[in-house]
């Protein structure tokens, strides 16, 4: 056994009474541990990320931070009132009710169990949407999440008016309503709907039963067929457990390839231990982060490069490297069957380097915005196979992609190379075993609530999300008899 190593300090919570306390982040037996301890219900040790060193390759994608300060975090939390969260809004979740057509044993909404009902009014939601707006940097995306979204009849003219305010539209759906009403398809993709994120927990019925407690691959399958024909854009977003479909990975992600032109990405989401999940599941079958997948925070350098010389900015994605990882994969032009990480197509290192040290010209004033586009361009072309290249691609249509994407960063500029590329994530939520408000410093997928505040997402499940479904509903006694 070896000897465990102390990496870095840091605050959590408590998992039984979620006071906070004390936590160290630490190395033993080739893991990466969460340790802490707390006065009335003693010591708690849990996994944060099962490969010690996949977690030291992430890390050297951190973007640098203070030390962990004891400030009230997660307690009173609004990112748009606090001066020490470090990340602006990447993507904001509002959750447009908390009614649902399942009844999930692993629910970390908890959807359908609150004695109240949560249906925030057109008006509330546009004033949220408004609220968002004006933000120094708007997000990128919203996601109407719950619950299940489809159940409220109104969501057509929700998806519209985030539309009409010029916002990027993502769906958190089961797909239940969506597969059987055609139609409802149809209306979505009028009205702006932008992707899909389709819960998907394998091909099979067996983690469908066990996870959902119903067979619902045929829905699934069906909404993917209707999405196509309507060109609405996918993600698939499988709920990870081990034991239960962690060996259909594989299949899950030929499957996206096979569809790719219509699927844009599949997000593994490990089992998260809130809302109704730890009742059901055991911690000792978690599942984190992938070896394959280079942590969100590695966006960090080109955006501020790019950020630097374009008229329209980005938000900068800096969240903590143990927050998620991603890769994309390109679909061969010899078959579908045939896929192979972006990352094998140029020297990854290289490039990262070169974009660092036209970051500090940039921040010493070293260079002017003329200078900076043919040095990221260069970077780009010195970084490439290009005999790859040449065989997927080809060097014209390479070269045109390339400029494009310099110039007008966007999924429209990556051409017809777009419906070949497939996105694949990993995210793994905290819960009260693994938080670590270090990571909710730097979070960058936010909820707002009716009041406007601006919660990171693991804080809004852990600690707001019970309150705020009570401040802002009404008895569901009292909605049966509106």
């Amino acid at each position: 056994m070896k000897e465990q190593k102390i990496l870095r300090e840091t605050f959590s919570v408590c998992p039984v009474c979620l006071k906070k306390i004390k936590a160290q982040i630490a190395e033993k037996d080739g893991k990466i541990v969460i340790l802490k301890e707390c006065s009335e219900h003693g010591s708690f040790n849990d996994i944060y990320w099962a490969r010690a060193d996949i977690y030291h390759k992430a890390e050297e994608f951190k973007k640098p931070s203070s030390k962990p300060f004891q400030d009230n975090c997660p307690y009173g939390c609004g990112v748009n009132d606090c001066a020490n969260h470090i990340s602006t809004t990447v993507m904001a979740v509002i959750d447009v009710t908390n009614e649902c057509d399942l009844r999930c044993p692993i629910c970390f909404a908890n959807a359908s169990k609150s004695p109240d009902l949560y249906k925030p009014t057109l008006e509330i939601i546009h004033n949220m949407l408004k609220f968002l707006k004006k933000q120094d940097q708007p997000p990128l995306a919203v996601m109407f999440a719950g619950g299940e979204p489809t159940v409220r009849e109104d969501i057509v003219e929700i998806v519209k008016m985030a539309h009409d305010m010029k916002f990027m539209i993502i769906l958190a759906t089961n797909g239940i309503r969506m597969s059987q009403d055609p139609e409802l398809v149809r209306k979505l993709k009028k009205a702006g709907l932008n992707i899909v994120y389709l819960q998907f927990d394998g091909l099979t019925d067996s983690p469908y039963e066990k996870l959902r407690g119903a067979k619902l691959l045929p829905n699934k399958l069906r909404l993917v067929e209707l999405c196509r024909e309507h060109d609405i854009e996918i993600i698939l977003v499988p709920t990870l457990q081990g034991g239960i479909n962690d060996n259909e990975v594989g299949d899950m992600i030929r499957f996206a390839a096979e569809n790719v032109d219509i699927i844009r990405g599949i997000v593994f989401q490990p089992m998260s231990f809130t809302g109704r999940t730890a009742e059901y599941v055991s911690r000792k079958n978690r599942i984190d982060n992938s070896e394959d997948l280079f942590p969100v925070s590695v966006m960090v350098p080109p955006l501020k490069v790019m950020n630097s010389f374009l008229a329209k900015t980005w938000p900068p994605f800096t969240p903590t490297p143990y927050c998620g990882l991603w890769n994309w994969i390109l679909i061969s032009k010899q078959g579908k069957h045939q896929f192979t990480p972006i990352n094998r197509f140029l020297n990854f290192e290289a490039f990262m380097s070169d974009l660092k040290a036209l970051n500090k010209l940039i921040e010493k004033r070293k260079i002017s915005k003329i200078g900076i586009y043919p040095r990221l361009l260069f970077a780009a072309f010195r970084s490439l196979d290009w005999r790859k290249v040449q065989r997927e691609a080809g060097l014209l249509n390479a070269v045109k992609t390339l400029i494009k994407i310099h110039t007008n960063p966007s999924y429209d500029s990556l051409g017809y190379i777009r419906r070949r590329l497939l996105l694949i994530g990993c995210m793994a939520f905290m819960d009260p075993y693994t938080f670590d408000v270090e990571r909710a410093h730097h979070c960058v997928i936010h909820y707002i609530t009716p009041a406007n505040r601006i919660v990171p997402f693991c804080v809004y499940n852990m600690f707001y999300r019970k309150q705020t479904e009570h401040q802002f509903c009404i008895p569901r006694i009292s909605a049966k008899h509106k």
